[in-house]
């Protein structure tokens, strides 16, 4: 194999290697361009034509490239090599991930560059994209400042966040964790029926109850305190009985079988065999969880009334609608995004092995 790459021309090694590396450019550069033609332009402007002629520039150099490349393929030679750059770095699938990277991190690098801008410079009407009077830290100072004088205190609304979200969290996901035992691995009546029945309820939007659960927490005198945010967490969602009953699926019997001859009952079984194996899905649920709990920002917003107990969501509303400092505001969102990015640098690798349906058994 070695002696028929050896064969191939340097000419036609080059465009092989170029073949694959740019066929992805031109596909991402194609794809930008028929959008900005679906764009309306500014009057007199001529973005859309130089669009449509970019567009079709990319058609015919994709089309006469895969033409040759397709004609290349039958001469074994050509087919067979392959660029050692090419072999590592596996460019049809590395520059479509950086492109994606790059559009999903571009707000995240404006919030973070207007944190670190002095209020003259982050106020301005045109963007910068990085500081050029200097990087300011005055704007994460004010924010304590601005917030007293507001009547929210970030370090109180954080703390009412992580309150908020972490009884919920570990009480439902042990609830969950319970009920998914006995939908996956105990034997009872009626069981398929009432696990379609928990899936119902997945079917119903959270809009349609709002109204009606306001009314009854308000009839139950819940409302203006943090009980509507707590209670109703704490026996889990439909969803997270659904992915941990699959994942205790995929968990052989046999495990179960053994533990049961060996003495142990359901709770021993629960508790030594199918808890530690479903380590890691538990950790994704828990970050999955944490996320959506933090994050939520409709059902605080419903039921507190007192600054004191709004969660940093709603502390992070109200502070960008009082102040107007876009380099406040910015901060403010940094600071709420600390907590997020902690949690996912320690718990990162669990959240794929969570998703997988392993069993732990070898061979």
């Amino acid at each position: 194999m070695t002696s028929k790459r050896l064969q191939l021309s340097v000419p036609w090694r080059a465009f092989r290697t170029a073949y694959e590396f740019l066929r992805p450019v031109v596909v991402i550069v194609a794809l930008i361009s028929a959008f900005l033609c679906c764009m309306t332009p500014k009057p007199g402007s001529p973005s859309r034509l130089i669009s449509a002629l970019i567009l079709a520039g990319c058609i015919l150099l994709l089309m006469a490239a895969k033409l040759v490349h397709k004609r290349q393929l039958k001469k074994d030679t050509y087919r067979l090599y392959r660029s050692r750059a090419s072999r590592r770095l596996e460019p049809g699938e590395l520059i479509p991930l950086c492109f994606i990277t790059v559009v999903f991190m571009i707000p995240f690098y404006m919030v973070f560059i207007t944190a670190f801008k002095n209020s003259v410079e982050a106020n301005q009407i045109k963007f910068t994209w990085w500081p050029t009077q200097g990087f300011s830290f005055d704007s994460f100072l004010e924010v304590f400042t601005v917030g007293d004088i507001v009547g929210l205190n970030m370090f109180r609304s954080l703390l009412n966040s992580l309150v908020y979200t972490m009884i919920p969290l570990c009480i439902g996901l042990t609830t969950a964790c319970l009920a998914a035992y006995a939908f996956a691995k105990l034997q009872f009546k009626n069981r398929q029926r009432m696990y379609r029945a928990l899936l119902l309820t997945m079917m119903m939007p959270g809009c349609v109850t709002m109204a009606t659960g306001y009314m009854m927490y308000d009839w139950y005198h819940w409302t203006n305190s943090p009980l509507p945010l707590i209670i109703p967490g704490c026996f889990s969602g439909a969803g997270t009985v659904m992915f941990l009953r699959e994942y205790f699926c995929g968990i052989p019997d046999a495990l179960l079988d053994a533990g049961r001859i060996d003495g142990a009952g359901k709770w021993k079984c629960f508790r030594y065999i199918l808890i530690p194996m479903a380590r890691p899905a538990l950790i994704t649920q828990f970050i999955m969880g944490f996320i959506g709990g933090f994050n939520d920002f409709m059902g605080p917003m419903i039921y507190l009334n007192d600054p004191e107990g709004y969660t940093v969501q709603v502390a992070l509303s109200f502070m960008s609608s009082l102040t107007g400092d876009k380099a406040v505001t910015a901060s403010a969102c940094v600071i709420s995004v600390v907590p997020m990015i902690i949690l996912y640098l320690v718990f990162q690798k669990y959240i794929v092995n969570g998703i997988s349906m392993t069993s732990g058994l070898k061979g």
